[in-house]
């Protein structure tokens, strides 16, 4: 690295160089990082199935049973994904009708917001050549902080039997920064046992997770949550998507 190590002294002792080098912050204009040609949202993880699964199942039954065998996703709409910092507009939808009453419709009344590890997904495959699990980490190229923005009460309304639609695409932020596998590796750790096992085209030879602690704020208030995100995930969703055929371009899944 040039960026003031005591070892190195061409970026630290030359002004002129720096000047020319390094812009100060407040003069940068953040953009997202990459072209999105696609964008796929996950449940990836046990705490999150449950969690999106008792608002919209109820706690008695919140995980399908699906979820244990496969990855669920649903397409998003890859032109609303702005850089962060970008204002959200807070949409105007359909809700859910009480009792005899017809549904409503205006601002959404249910807004919030997940912190999410994204993944960028490249270069892709040709339609009807699947990738192998094992094949599939080769084709995550880093992650990127997420947040996910929700209308819960239109995607409430609107999203059976087909899934979500205007409930979650009227804003998708993502960090300018990305972070590749490999800066991730002193954050591996072991991957717990699956239960029940993955069916063979979904099982990797070697698993592993990441211990990574996030943090979101609020004003005053911080919240900080311990990310135990398994790699097995990312390339899951690679494997089960382009493992089935279907085309996939350069893209960010989450």
């Amino acid at each position: 690295m040039l960026l003031y190590p005591s070892t190195e002294p061409a970026l630290r002792d030359n002004t002129s160089l720096r000047q020319k080098a390094l812009v100060p912050i407040d003069k940068v204009e953040m953009l997202v990082p990459i072209a999105i040609g696609d964008y796929t949202d996950f449940f990836s993880s046990m705490h999150h199935a449950k969690n999106c699964g008792t608002i919209f199942r109820g706690p008695e039954n919140p995980i399908p049973a699906n979820w244990f065998h496969l990855p669920i996703a649903y397409h998003g709409r890859a032109s609303s994904i702005v850089i962060s910092g970008t204002d959200i507009v807070r949409p105007r939808g359909q809700g859910h009708p009480a009792g005899n009453s017809p549904p409503y419709f205006g601002p959404l009344r249910k807004l919030d917001f997940e912190l999410e590890m994204a993944a960028i997904v490249g270069p892709g495959n040709e339609l009807g050549k699947p990738i192998d699990v094992n094949e599939a980490a080769d084709h995550i190229f880093g992650v990127v902080l997420m947040n996910d923005w929700s209308a819960r009460d239109i995607q409430a309304w609107e999203y059976v039997p087909l899934g979500p639609f205007l409930g979650k695409s009227f804003g998708t932020t993502v960090s300018p920064w990305i972070v590749t596998l490999d800066a991730l590796e002193p954050f591996v750790c072991d991957a717990p046992k699956q239960n029940p096992p993955p069916l063979p085209y979904l099982a990797e030879k070697i698993s592993k997770n990441y211990d990574i602690s996030l943090e979101r704020q609020r004003g005053t208030d911080l919240w900080r949550r311990r990310s135990l995100q398994r790699r097995g995930d990312w390339v899951d969703w690679v494997a089960a998507g382009i493992g089935s055929s279907f085309g996939r371009r350069s893209d960010k899944k989450i």
